[in-house]
């Protein structure tokens, strides 16, 4: 059975936690009922795969888990539920590729809670995972607002009440914010309440959904839905976009609502992810550049290999596709099109001086992490130097007696960023464990898109010990978790 990871992912706000050998998400939303108030639905998807598997008397297969939610206020428990839940029945366990849901919902009060989760294979002795998360209930009679954005897996009409039943649709949740290669919609789900007592009985008001890359307003590829909505005391909100041609990154779904005088009541922005591996370049692009007059005309071919190459760090990812999939086999035609139509892009009234800044950069990377094995502007460090700038501090471990839960630690480096993107405070780990000069690899960031290797510490002693568990609350321990806890 393979190994997974347990990742809890709660959408406001994110939270993370890994463990062994699960595999699951759970997020939440919050919510009003005019009759019953307010409340907190809360999703889990699990998979199979990473669960232990037992056996039935028909010779079938399951597999179960315990979760237990408490909401908290002042450290009083105000609801709970502590619930076994089990798999459905397989007959084969080569054919694991299943994930079965929870749902659940806990009205309460307005106010602020504590949400702690505790998650568990029913049939180990392993203890529990756990996560926290903050809730602010506050939904007011007197004023225009939206619920939070459920994202769905799909939905259909239903005259039957069930738990994942709201305002006539049955909807399976898309747990996760995170979609990735084949899934080319999102479907989203919110409310607004109160529009009618608030605008007026037969008033109308402006809804638009858009789009838009994260920590940006404007709209991505034409992704917008704008429609004048008659006020009811409950508006239902659903709806989707094709995601299918964006590229890999962050993403905000944003809901807004205007009156008559175009006046904002409400507006909600949800974070959402995509991975598009799949992205690829679109090569007629090429055919519409004019290589006439370029600077890229005074190279020759094998340099135009190696200046295309080193362009990969700060390239966008159908660029990054063109570089990976097409740059062997490419004419030189096609290299010096390509190269032409990138630093166009950076600069379209001086390319070349744009390309002349970068070349110091690509330099620098290749004096300070190249080797005779690979150019530095390939390298982990040379990557991430030239995508995001130098660290503002580095923590160079090159020899270290004591770094740990054990001792002795191979060369390492702690690179910090004060902010990197639209992220604070972050983090990237580099480890050396064959000793090659300048070769340093990537272990573990912090950072959105990065790779995340929560066992870090345990990679950096020659001992290997895979099975340590990453501590709760992010803080490791000995000199290397002193470096990464603090930089500086």
């Amino acid at each position: 059975m393979r190994k997974s990871i347990f990742t809890v992912l709660f959408l406001l706000p994110l939270t993370f936690i890994m463990a062994q050998n699960l595999n699951a998400s759970l997020n939440f939303a919050k919510f009003y009922n005019p009759e019953l108030g307010s409340y907190v639905e809360t999703y889990l998807s699990v998979d199979m795969n990473g669960l232990k598997l037992v056996k039935n008397e028909e010779g079938n297969y399951y597999s179960q888990v315990n979760l237990l939610l408490m909401f908290k206020r002042n450290d009083s428990i105000i609801d709970f539920s502590k619930t076994t839940l089990t798999s459905p029945i397989v007959e084969d366990t080569n054919e694991l590729n299943l994930n079965f849901l929870d749902q659940q919902r806990f009205f309460m009060p307005n106010g602020n809670y504590t949400l702690d989760i505790e998650f568990s294979d029913a049939n180990t002795d392993q203890e529990p995972n756990k996560a926290r998360g903050e809730i602010n209930l506050n939904f007011q009679k007197d004023k225009v607002q939206l619920s939070d954005v459920e994202f769905i897996e799909s939905y259909e009409k239903s005259d039957e009440w069930k738990i994942n039943t709201k305002n006539g649709y049955d909807m399976v949740p898309h747990v996760s914010n995170y979609y990735g290669d084949h899934e080319e919609k999102i479907i989203f789900y919110s409310e607004i309440y109160h529009a009618k007592e608030v605008l007026g009985e037969g008033e109308k008001f402006l809804l638009t959904a858009y789009v838009s890359e994260t920590n940006r307003s404007q709209v991505t590829n034409d992704l917008v839905i704008r429609k004048r909505v008659d006020a009811e005391s409950v508006n239902v909100v659903l709806n989707q976009f094709d995601i299918s041609k964006l590229n890999s990154g962050n993403y905000d779904l944003v809901i807004e609502l205007r009156d008559k005088n175009n006046e904002i009541l409400e507006a909600r922005k949800t974070l959402f992810q995509v991975s598009n591996t799949l992205q690829s370049f679109d090569e007629q692009l090429l055919a519409m550049i004019s290589g006439e007059n370029s600077f890229v005309n005074k190279f020759s071919n094998d340099s135009l290999t190696s200046l295309i190459s080193c362009v990969y760090p700060i390239a966008n990812p159908a660029e990054r596709a063109f570089i990976k999939n097409s740059l062997t086999t490419a004419s030189e035609e096609e290299k010096r099109r390509f190269l032409n139509y990138f630093w166009k892009s950076k600069d379209e009234y001086d390319p070349e001086n744009a390309w002349k800044t970068y070349q110091l950069e690509v330099i620098k990377t290749n004096r300070s992490f190249g080797n005779k094995y690979v150019p530095g502007y390939a390298t982990d460090m040379g990557r991430i130097y030239l995508q995001f700038g130098p660290p503002n501090t580095i923590a160079d471990q090159e020899y270290e007696s004591g770094g740990g839960r054990h001792e002795g630690a191979v060369p390492y480096q702690i690179w910090h960023y004060y902010e990197i993107g639209d992220q604070r405070n972050g983090k990237f780990v580099f480890y050396n464990p064959h000793l090659i000069h300048k070769g340093y690899t990537l272990l573990h960031s912090n950072v959105v898109g990065e790779i995340s290797n929560p066992h870090w510490q345990s990679y950096l002693h020659r001992d290997q010990l895979q099975n340590i568990d990453a501590p709760d609350d992010d803080r490791y321990e000995g000199r290397s978790g002193e470096l990464y806890n603090n930089p500086r």
